[in-house]
Formats: structure tokens, C-alpha cells, sequence
């Protein structure tokens, strides 16, 4: 799909596959623009018509496969977790089908690299010859694709969470957030207590920035005072009257807001992960078994191809279980440097994670938005034909699943 700065086909099942099993690595802005009124203030995502009909797409791949043009994850650094982990890439790729009534009927795929895609667009959209409008148009949508080329994923709720931190909210539609109220309350509330309980353990036994005895005594002044401190974090824009509790994290001023970010995003992938370990079990026992991970009518696998397909199974089992050990390993990590501050008072194990937080979003951004895609659309192909699959079916569910976990045909 992805050949170096030049637009390249992508195939109609990897686009139907990815699109319908998610919102995590999938924006498709055509769907969404369409719903949203002609007068409306906000209006649509991109000034540039043929990028509101484009679909944006994550893709993670190995460090090996595309070298460091974007953020790398360097397994090296997380320690303790060398043995599961692969360096990762993280790839913002736009794609724009041939028919937007029928966006699985093919199109061109091409990544998005700041000023060079801007450039390529332009070129394509006017023979080489952009005029001011185009040049300033583009320019504009450059800033909203530096936002989401920014993000390790696409899931809905960390992209509004973005949209806050960049104080953006006035001009990105709540359609493309795809979070009701109820959701956004129901996701926020544990994050929100996770990062309270921790400020508040730094703060009231630590006395910085301004604690005083007061607020030591006074539950209404101390709740306050937290709560000061918890907005400050949660909505990651600059540490302004915080930077004692910045210091005492052994966090630089200028990169904390990323890292306050990036411990968000953490603790939204807890909660996710939790959510989907049933369906992932279930899913799993699915690929492991040799009965149901191959199609019900044999004979069809073309002359030649049941030992690729078989290689290609083992492959993909690998993939997942690799994944969800990756994936607990790094929770498992955080869950417990998070116990030690709060019920041991020892924060030298967090501070040591939150070091590292941004490579954990990483890691988590691509192993929870692919097992939650891989999820949905088996899900999707139980729910219609049931767990035994005639060739075509199994065939169009395999195919997704190894474009999904990046396992390649033999």
C-alpha cells in the first residue's frame, strides 16, 4: 500500500476490511462530512473538497520495514520488555477512493509527509499550476493533518481529547468524534480518578506548589486544590503554575504537556483493554483452533496453497499472542509502578514510567487499535455466517485479519 511518497492502489478488501472494523485506525471523512449540514458553523473537516472525501488511516509497521521517517518506538527503551517488543512505526496515510458513492471500489493511497503531500496534492488537484486559493486552502488543511498525524491512533475518544489540548474544538465537528456524552462520561470518569488519586498522593504528602497547612486541614481548599492541579493534567496544554509538581516528576517543563498527554492516553488504553479482553479470548481461541480457522470446504483452497495457508496462520497466531503479551506487559508495568506511589508512597517506579510514556502510548496506540479492528471484524463475519466458514467467506475474514496484524502472504 505504501511506496515511499508516491500515490499507490490499495486493494478494495484491505479498505472494506479496515474501515468497517473501527474507528481506531479509520476516519472515513466522506462518511461522516455528508452528514453534516451545508450551513453548519463548523462544517466539514478539510477546506479541500477531495480531502473531505479521503479516508485516514493509521498504519504500524516494523522499524525494519520503514525506517525512522516517523515516531519510532525503540524497544530498547522500555525495559523489561525487549523480548515481546518491535520497534514500530506509526504512518498517517490518506486515501482517496476512485468513486466516493462506492469507496471500496479502489482508489490511491499516499502518506502523509507535512509539506511534500501537501505539495503532491496540490500538483494532482491543478496539473502544476495551484492557485492562491488552493496554495491557502491546503495550507489550512496542512495544521488538521498535523493533528492527526500527531496522534498514534484514531480512536475517537483520544482524538477529541487532541482536539482539547490543540483548543481546536471550535473548528472540528463533533461528528468526527463519534463519542456521545455518555461515553465520553463513562471513559473519563476512571481516568479522571486514576490521575486524581495519584496528584493527590504527590501533593498532600508532598507539599508542592503552594500546599499549604491550610489546605492540609481544609478538605474543601485540599479538593480544590487538586482538582487545580488534575484540570492542568487532563488538559495537557502547558504546566503554568504547576511546575514544581513537574519538577518533583522529573519531567521537563517543555515536554510536559506530552507526557501528561501520552499518561491520558495510557490510562484510556487501560479501560479499552479491559473491555476487550473477553471478545479478544474468544477470538483467539477461534485462530487457534486448526477446526474452526479453516474453511469448512477444502477442496476450494486453490492447487498449491494450503500449506501458504497454513504458514500464514502460524504467523498470525503469533502476531496475537505477541500482541497481547506486549500490550499486558506494559499495563502490567504501569499498574504496578501506580500501586507502589499510591499505596507504598514509593513514586520512583512511576516517575521512571512516566518517562517512558510516550513510547507506552506508542506501543499500546498500535497493539490495542489493531486487536480492537481484528475484533470487530471477526466479530462481524461470527455474527453473519457463524464460527464455520465456507472458503469465500474464511478467505475474506483471513485476508482482513493478516492485513490487519501486518502478517504477509506466502
Amino acid at each position: 500500500m505504501i511506496n515511499g511518497g508516491k500515490p499507490t492502489k490499495m486493494d478494495r478488501s484491505q479498505i472494506r476490511n479496515l474501515i468497517e472494523s473501527g474507528r481506531a485506525a479509520a476516519l472515513d471523512c466522506y462518511s461522516i462530512g455528508k452528514t453534516i449540514p451545508d450551513d453548519d458553523p463548523v462544517g466539514t473537516l478539510f477546506k479541500t473538497d477531495v480531502l473531505n472525501k479521503s479516508v485516514i488511516l493509521k498504519r504500524y509497521e516494523k522499524a525494519a520495514v520503514k525506517q525512522a521517517t516517523s515516531r519510532i518506538f525503540a524497544a530498547s527503551m522500555m525495559k523489561g520488555f525487549a523480548d515481546s517488543q518491535q520497534p514500530v512505526v506509526v504512518s498517517t496515510v490518506v486515501y482517496f477512493p476512485y468513486d466516493i458513492d462506492n469507496i471500496y471500489d479502489g482508489g490511491e493511497s499516499l502518506v502523509y509527509t507535512g509539506r511534500d503531500f501537501l505539495k503532491t496534492l496540490a500538483r494532482k488537484l491543478t496539473n502544476g499550476s495551484p492557485s492562491p486559493d488552493i496554495i491557502a486552502k491546503l495550507s489550512e488543511d496542512g495544521k488538521t493533518l498535523n493533528l492527526l498525524d500527531s496522534m498514534h491512533s484514531l480512536d475517537p475518544f483520544l482524538f477529541r481529547c487532541k482536539v482539547e489540548q490543540r483548543d481546536a474544538m471550535s473548528r472540528v465537528h463533533e461528528s468526527y468524534f463519534a463519542v456521545s456524552e455518555e461515553e465520553w462520561n463513562e471513559i473519563q470518569f476512571p481516568i479522571h480518578e486514576k490521575i486524581m488519586n495519584l496528584v493527590s498522593k504527590a501533593l498532600l504528602d508532598g507539599g508542592s506548589d503552594g500546599a499549604s497547612g491550610d489546605v492540609e486541614t481544609d478538605h474543601a481548599s485540599r479538593q480544590d486544590y487538586v482538582e487545580r492541579f488534575l484540570q492542568k493534567i487532563w488538559e495537557a496544554r502547558d504546566v503554568e503554575g504547576i511546575e514544581t509538581f513537574v519538577r518533583s516528576m522529573q519531567i521537563d517543563l517543555k515536554k510536559a504537556p506530552e507526557v501528561f498527554f501520552a499518561w491520558k492516553a495510557i490510562c484510556y488504553y487501560q479501560v479499552r483493554f479491559a473491555s476487550l479482553i473477553a471478545s479478544l479470548k474468544t477470538m483467539f481461541q477461534w485462530v487457534g483452533s486448526d477446526d474452526l480457522c479453516f474453511p469448512t470446504d477444502p477442496n476450494k483452497v486453490p492447487p498449491g496453497q494450503m500449506n501458504a495457508l497454513k504458514e500464514e496462520r502460524s504467523g498470525l497466531r503469533e502476531k496475537m499472542r505477541d500482541g497481547y503479551v506486549a500490550g499486558h506487559k506494559v499495563l502490567g508495568a504501569y499498574e504496578d509502578s501506580y500501586t507502589q506511589f499510591i499505596d507504598e508512597g514509593r513514586p520512583e517506579a512511576f516517575i521512571e514510567f512516566l518517562a517512558k510514556a510516550e513510547n507506552s502510548y506508542l506501543l499500546l496506540a498500535n497493539h490495542v487499535s489493531v486487536a480492537t479492528h481484528a475484533v470487530n471484524l471477526w466479530r462481524s463475519y461470527m455474527e453473519e455466517f457463524g464460527p464455520h466458514l465456507r472458503y469465500e467467506q474464511f478467505e475474506e475474514l483471513f485476508d482482513g485479519l493478516l492485513s490487519i496484524y501486518a502478517v504477509e502472504r506466502v
